[in-house]
């Protein structure tokens, strides 16, 4: 049970695509005339880079829509930890809400230039949204929970870093994926952010968070494809609660004998895998996770098909 509890390991992603290795290892180098114009073709920006690099066309969507373009262009120097497409899986929407994207596009971009020899294991460094991030270097470099993958890609006015996860919240998180935004609303008006954005007494949380079809099915009383105050039930802080552990797990650490895990409501759920398949509840609400090991700066999001009942 420790080890299923406290399971943290992560592993470096491979498949970036040849691309970007050739980009990220050479740096400014891989740039030609032809790409950039006139514009110091041979050190691009750091906006340039990131509109040059095919992996990164999420990251520029996201910078796009936080209008922080101009600021990558012209101004610095500063330090990008670099998130490729990979990263953004499942999918986020930038428009869903402006104020949010702008803060967590802030939150990979640091005033200054630091490359990956100056950073140490334990580190922290302040990035322009503001949380510090927490630098590791053991087995490779990593921030917060994600991977460095390749560093010290030099640009006119800093230095870009390619990582292989977001480095956001589980509830910005949410409140930016698709499929995912009508619990992130439920998670607000029961008052519960903070507790959903705290690393836990365990240096995370896991949160099974049932997507909007499910909350539809389950609250939708009249159709209308929305969640109105008066469906949302009284208890709707207890059953939120129900869906967060105070420990961190990915799917493949779940047994494959039934096991009750603690939630922060208090009582436990039953957890249990099969082959790549988990389950929650089998004998009660028999959810699935379908969406799995959603990872962010504080633990795992596992999208599951029902809701959680305690």
């Amino acid at each position: 049970m420790t080890d299923f509890a406290t399971a943290l390991r992560r592993w470096s992603r491979l498949g970036i695509g040849l691309l970007v290795f050739a980009l990220v290892a050479t740096g400014c180098d891989a740039f030609t005339d032809d790409d950039l114009g006139d514009a110091n073709p041979q050190t691009p920006t750091i906006a340039e880079y990131v509109a040059e690099v095919s992996a990164f066309s999420s990251l520029e969507g996201a910078v796009q829509e936080a209008g922080l373009a101009g600021t990558l262009e012209n101004d610095g120097p500063f330090t990008v930890f670099a998130p490729t497409d990979d990263a953004f899986s499942p999918a986020i929407d930038p428009s869903l809400n402006r104020k949010v994207i702008t803060e967590v596009v802030q939150h990979h971009v640091v005033d200054g230039e630091v490359t990956s020899g100056q950073l140490s294991d334990g580190q922290t460094v302040t990035p322009l949204a503001g949380d510090d991030l927490t630098i590791g270097v053991d087995e490779g470099v990593t921030v917060n929970r994600a991977s460095v993958t390749n560093a010290d890609a030099e640009a006119s006015n800093g230095i870009v870093h390619v990582i292989d996860n977001l480095l956001v919240d589980a509830v910005d998180r949410a409140t930016l994926t698709p499929r995912f935004t009508i619990f992130a609303q439920l998670v607000r008006e029961a008052d519960l952010a903070g507790a959903l954005r705290g690393p836990g007494a365990n240096d995370g949380r896991t949160i099974f968070a049932p997507t909007n079809e499910s909350l539809l099915d389950a609250y939708d009383g009249d159709d209308s494809g929305e969640i109105e105050s008066d469906e949302i039930p009284s208890d709707a802080d207890e059953i939120l609660q129900y869906h967060v552990l105070d420990s961190v797990f990915l799917a493949a650490d779940v047994p494959e004998s039934e096991t009750d895990v603690p939630t922060l409501e208090g009582s436990d759920v039953t957890v249990v895998r099969s082959g790549d398949a988990v389950t929650i509840n089998p004998n009660d609400e028999d959810a699935s996770v379908t969406i799995p090991d959603v990872e962010v700066d504080n633990g795992v999001i596992h999208g599951i098909d029902a809701v959680l009942l305690p």
